[in-house]
């Protein structure tokens, strides 16, 4: 795009006539000729352009033909800077001042971590009152990256609970928003089960099902234990099982079937368990 073209295109998304960038100090023909490209501005006669036009000079005169684009690239340096500092307010404040259509993406996250980042702060000082506004302002700008925030939208919401009950902030917890939250940020169901961690609870049915299981083979009721992993097979067609949790599956029915005496049921399992673990190295 031309110097020319950019500076119509400029003028004709703030909805300006030639006339009004021209103002008092330059012609209108002079803007018209400027844009059909037949001839170029001086430096002095560009600046008084680019001030009409709410731009810097160096939009202009760059290859980058989207404004907000170039505005938000422009405008990074300045905004990881006041963040990597914990200068949250000042890293919204640039922010603040970039066209609404270069809040996007990186410039989107890191206003949505910093807005949080004031709420916590916020938190921590005991000033409650504020704190709302933060979490509003955090959860719209993650609605505009492509970055995952499920990490800052689960904090958020534990924020916004002693925010608006610090007498008794855990019954204000949306618990199903928070730990859905909370598992796609973490991964923390899959911790617990690699884990065996049986001292935190899981609210994942099938991990619960699977520890029942567990239990009772290790109390040898395998004939319960059985029963309880037949069932867990069944929810193989929901998509809960992911191929790990199977082969663990797999692995504790061979377990029953072989300690119940019925070795041609655990020759089967057998033989799933290892068809998984051969799928896992391929």
């Amino acid at each position: 795009m031309t110097l020319g073209e950019k500076i119509r295109q400029r003028r004709r998304e703030l909805g300006l006539t030639q006339r009004e960038v021209a103002g008092e100090d330059v012609t209108r023909n002079l803007i018209c000729r400027i844009e059909r490209g037949d001839c170029l501005p001086s430096l002095d006669t560009l600046q008084k352009i680019a001030r009409a036009l709410s731009v810097p000079v160096a939009y202009l005169l760059s290859e980058e033909d989207d404004f907000a684009a170039f505005a938000a690239w422009d405008a990074l340096p300045a905004i990881r800077q006041n963040y990597a500092a914990g200068h949250y307010a000042d890293c919204l404040s640039v922010i603040g001042k970039l066209p609404a259509e270069a809040v996007r993406d990186e410039v989107a996250y890191l206003a949505a971590v910093a807005s949080l980042g004031l709420a916590e702060r916020a938190l921590k000082d005991g000033k409650l009152k504020s704190i709302p506004d933060h979490l509003d302002r955090a959860k719209e700008y993650a609605e505009k990256t492509v970055l995952p925030t499920d990490w800052l939208l689960a904090r958020s919401e534990l924020c916004r609970a002693v925010a608006k009950c610090p007498e008794t902030p855990r019954w204000e917890i949306k618990r199903d928003e928070y730990l859905s939250h909370a598992e796609k940020a973490i991964g923390y169901n899959t911790y617990l089960y690699l884990s065996d961690d049986a001292g935190i609870v899981c609210d994942r049915e099938a991990v619960k099902l699977h520890r029942q299981a567990r239990d009772l083979i290790a109390k040898r009721s395998y004939r319960e234990a059985l029963s309880v992993l037949l069932s867990l097979e069944e929810m193989k067609s929901t998509g809960e099982l992911d191929p790990y949790f199977l082969y663990r599956v797999y692995s504790d029915t061979e377990t029953c079937c072989r300690e119940l005496g019925d070795f041609e049921m655990a020759y089967r399992y057998s033989s799933k368990r290892v068809s998984l673990l051969r799928e896992f190295r391929e």
